[in-house]
């Protein structure tokens, strides 16, 4: 296995991404409830992990299909991969009454999924495409969104059933906190990444694939900063003049899905610059999505240069990345818990650096669980149940049990 990022059949180096990804999203849920983290704190936990999710999602949508596409099972592969992210949706809707201190980001993924399952037989270009262009276009289209189409978070009164569908839809493609459609602009950076990737592989030339998306993430990276450093620049004396730091927190402040100004209001397409988090802005998707690139990139290749014994001692971390559903949910569950039980009394258990240690120790210890039993995540293994029933027999099974 020398020269390889994977264990077994496995690309190790995304197991890893994935587990930085939750760690992350952990530090983010934890380190704001112990007062103010510190500024590069924030910068890295606000927006990056749950964006380098995302990617990873895509990623995954390739991997988890590429055994029925190599068949050719092109059907069963859609099918497959479009019930996988409805059942994703719908563990977000299970799980949502529990997260009292989170926004939960399996709805909007999930539905990504089930619409990456849809693009799944698209040509390469096309992928491009449609990236580049909810990219450039996605931060005006929900600040758009949020100003003119209905959304549960800004109607006061209670709704009928019947009343709330046109918003909670709204919500999930456009208008809430983390929108479809900027989830399937970071998925389709994903996918095009994997189908990078396990061209390399076939070819070994990973390394130097992987070099490449390091560089790639870095540009991205940087325009995504240096954007949004125009943007404050050109904003600053509108938003709080003689002000330049209290402009600067204004600006760069998390978005929750969108920035404040729509583009058709006076200075709208000058928000579309910043990198503020949460926005999906053309500057916050270049930003986050070079960094996501750029983290997977990095891993992987340290991956490839680790001895055996160095991948035996990171089978934890492995596992846990491995199960990422299970170890959010369990993470959700955790937090709104451990908040409940100890936010007066003992702090430093659910909050702080001490709150993200003890979420970060329970991942460990349910990868080391994983990676000791050779078993698969308990959700994982749920919502593969449904996709390969979904899917049907691939063309080898069928071929199998008919002796050809």
């Amino acid at each position: 296995m020398s020269g390889s990022a994977r264990a077994g059949d496995r690309l190790v180096g995304i197991d890893l991404a994935r587990f930085v990804a939750l760690a992350g999203m952990m530090a983010a849920h934890t380190l704001t409830w112990a007062g103010a983290p510190p500024a590069a704190a924030v910068a890295l936990t606000d927006g990056p992990p749950s964006t380098l999710f995302a990617v990873l999602g895509g990623v995954s949508v390739v991997l988890a299909a590429r055994a029925r596409l190599a068949v050719g099972d092109r059907a069963g592969a859609v099918r497959s991969t479009v019930v996988r992210g409805l059942v994703v949706a719908v563990l977000g809707v299970l799980v949502a009454p529990l997260a009292t201190a989170v926004y939960v980001v399996l709805v909007p993924f999930g539905v990504a999924i089930a619409v990456g399952g849809l693009a799944l037989l698209a040509p390469t270009w096309l992928l491009a495409v449609l990236a580049a262009a909810i990219g450039v276009g996605g931060g005006s289209a929900v600040a758009w969104g949020a100003a003119n189409l209905p959304s549960l978070t800004r109607i006061s009164r209670e709704l009928s059933p019947a009343e709330s569908l046109l918003p909670a839809l709204t919500d999930v493609l456009l208008t809430g906190v983390y929108p479809a459609l900027i989830w399937f602009g970071y998925l389709l950076m994903g996918m095009l990444a994997a189908r990078a990737l396990l061209a390399a592989r076939a070819q070994h030339a990973e390394r130097a694939t992987l070099v490449r998306l390091a560089g790639l993430g870095a540009l991205l990276a940087g325009i995504g900063v240096a954007l949004s450093e125009v943007g404050v620049l050109l904003l600053t004396t509108a938003v709080a003049p003689g002000e330049p730091a209290l402009a600067r927190d204004i600006l760069l402040q998390n978005g929750y899905g969108a920035v404040p100004v729509a583009p058709a209001e006076p200075g709208g397409l000058l928000w579309q610059l910043l990198a503020a988090p949460h926005t999906g802005t053309p500057a916050d998707i270049a930003r986050t999505a070079g960094i996501a690139l750029l983290t997977i990139a990095l891993l992987s290749l340290l991956v490839l240069r680790l001895g055996p014994r160095a991948r035996r001692l990171l089978e934890p971390v492995r596992a846990a990345g491995g199960a990422p559903l299970t170890i959010y949910i369990v993470h959700i569950v955790l937090v709104t818990l451990l908040g409940g039980l100890f936010i007066e009394t003992a702090p430093g258990i659910a909050s702080g650096w001490g709150g993200w240690a003890v979420q970060v120790a329970v991942a460990l210890l349910i990868g080391a669980w994983l990676a000791a039993s050779g078993a698969r995540g308990p959700f994982e293994r749920l919502v593969g149940w449904f996709a390969d029933r979904a899917g049907g027999d691939r063309a080898d099974d069928r071929a199998h049990a008919t002796g050809g």
